[in-house]
């Protein structure tokens, strides 16, 4: 089944094109900058209602431009205005879990049928159109939450794997400067 049949897709706003002094509208914007490093979000005024471009929950936005990259819109993330690098990608959620969907197009099958459809020489990216016409696997939604089920509970190893590593780290790090003074 073809991505378009299953989720709403469409590319983010100009923001620098949109934007206006003392506009109607006041949005946050979302940035992958801030994003990861859990900063505040920059905000625009503009004259336009540009509520159909808010993130919403359980959405997908999608980079563009290589290396793609997907970000599955939690509670924090939601009511951002999504710019134009960067497609929103809503499932419908009869047909498609969000988490699922996410899992497929960053698989080695999914990157490899966008990889297919990549332009550029320099800087290679994906139009909306190709990305619209990917070939989605089509699972039963009972198994498409099973896998959901199991992509948190990895997810949630991972985290506690990582908090683990970084405890440790500080332990050792603190032994050996203990060990630094006593020699002085």
């Amino acid at each position: 089944m073809k991505l378009e049949e299953i989720a709403n897709v469409s590319i983010g706003i100009l923001v620098h094109r949109e934007s206006v002094e003392n506009g109607k509208y006041k949005y946050k914007i979302f940035n992958l900058n801030n994003y990861e490093e859990n900063k505040e979000y920059q905000t625009i005024e503009t004259d336009k209602d540009f509520s159909d471009k808010m993130t919403q929950k359980g959405d997908l936005l999608f980079r563009l431009v290589a290396p793609n990259k997907i970000i599955l819109v939690k509670e924090k993330e939601k009511d951002l205005l999504v710019p134009s690098q960067l497609c929103i990608i809503r499932p419908d959620e009869n047909k498609i879990n969000s988490r699922f969907l996410k899992w497929y197009l960053e698989s080695q099958q999914g990157k490899a049928q966008i990889a297919t459809e990549q332009i550029g020489s320099s800087i290679q990216k994906i139009s909306i159109a190709a990305l619209k016409k990917k070939e989605i696997l089509q699972k039963d939604i009972n198994k498409q939450e099973k896998i959901k089920d199991l992509i948190e509970v990895w997810e949630n190893e991972k985290k506690v794997m990582q908090d683990i590593i970084e405890t440790k780290e500080m332990i050792y790090e603190n032994i050996i400067e203990q060990l630094v003074e006593e020699e002085k």
